[in-house]
């Protein structure tokens, strides 16, 4: 274990990531927590290709100033490419609701060099890392589930060493939004979200899309967000210049990866969840990536994850606002 990590009561953290507008708000929400040191950003295919994730992440931290100057610009946070395709069945893509590139397609950001990513495979440093620190990480995913289940599958191990999951993805009520059934994240790599949800020992938490829209707010908090006078916040409104008004022409602010997030953060944010026995249709010609809970234990299987039903989104917003006021 290093030094520095051996000698600090910070919270240690893994993010997994498809770098989207969503995601990039979760990344600076943890860079926002004194109490949170990130070990590893680690990158996957879902809202747009590895590459375009990968150069989006990267984007996002020089933007923001996570370099070292007097290092030749080595990134503070390090990157970790993951992988680039489901584990059996690649789906079509998506609506690009952020963007072809995932990224709001705003060109006012340098193509970072790619050099800034560690040469290290996502899912090794991920196995590696558990092993330094058994039981003392926390692993939030925002992405599909791709290098989670890889880890899971090249090291047995993986989840015993985490200290727990917080999640962004499934549906509890059977509603989706990439189908009618199924949610984003669950359908981009259905065999994945099954292996997580079904084989993970840890303690999981799961943020849903039902949670999501539940928790949506008014587009007037988003704009008081985007009006702090800060680079932080300048940042997202370029991003999201091209994408908002269609945005706003459709649902209310719904906030996705920060909510995942946000539970890791200040887990008295969570105000109702439900500690649920739960499994991932595979084989539905309807229904493929929709999240099956077994309310009245059917199954007779312990239960594997808590879904998170209800948060305090005062308590989400000040996080949001803390990002920006930094």
């Amino acid at each position: 274990m290093s030094a520095n990590c051996k000698n600090t009561n910070k919270r240690l953290l893994i993010i997994n990531v498809d770098t989207g507008i969503d995601d990039a708000q979760a990344i600076m929400m943890a860079l926002a927590d004194p109490d949170v040191k990130i070990l590893a950003i680690c990158t996957s295919h879902g809202n747009s290709t590895i590459k375009n994730t990968t150069i989006n992440t990267l984007k996002l931290l020089t933007a923001i100033q996570r370099t070292n100057v007097s290092m030749n610009y080595i990134l503070t946070i390090p990157v970790y490419r993951g992988c680039g395709h489901s584990l059996v069945i690649q789906p079509p893509r998506g609506d690009d609701y952020f963007g072809k590139d995932g990224f709001g397609d705003y060109d006012g950001l340098p193509t970072p060099n790619l050099d800034l990513v560690k040469p290290e495979h996502a899912v090794l440093a991920m196995i590696r890392l558990v092993k330094e620190y058994p039981d003392k990480i926390t692993l939030v995913n925002l992405a599909p589930f791709t290098n989670l289940a890889m880890a899971h599958r090249m090291y047995p191990e993986f989840s015993n060493q985490l200290k727990d999951c917080f999640l962004m993805g499934g549906n509890y009520q059977g509603k989706g939004n990439i189908t009618p059934s199924a949610e984003f994240n669950f359908y981009v790599d259905v065999e994945a979200a099954k292996v997580v949800l079904t084989e993970f020992v840890c303690e999981m938490y799961i943020a849903t899309w039902e949670l999501c829209m539940d928790s949506a707010l008014p587009w007037s908090v988003y704009d008081e967000l985007r009006e702090i006078p800060s680079t932080k916040a300048k940042l997202m409104k370029e991003l999201e210049s091209k994408l908002i008004d269609g945005w706003k022409s459709m649902d209310p602010y719904t906030l996705c990866g920060e909510l995942a997030m946000a539970t890791f953060l200040k887990q008295q944010s969570i105000t109702d969840s439900t500690y649920v026995s739960a499994d991932v249709e595979c084989n539905g010609s309807l229904t493929r990536g929709q999240m099956v809970v077994d309310w009245r234990n059917k199954w007779g299987k312990k239960p594997n994850v808590h879904i998170v039903t209800k948060m305090n989104m005062v308590l989400v917003v000040e996080l949001l606002t803390r990002v920006y006021e930094e």
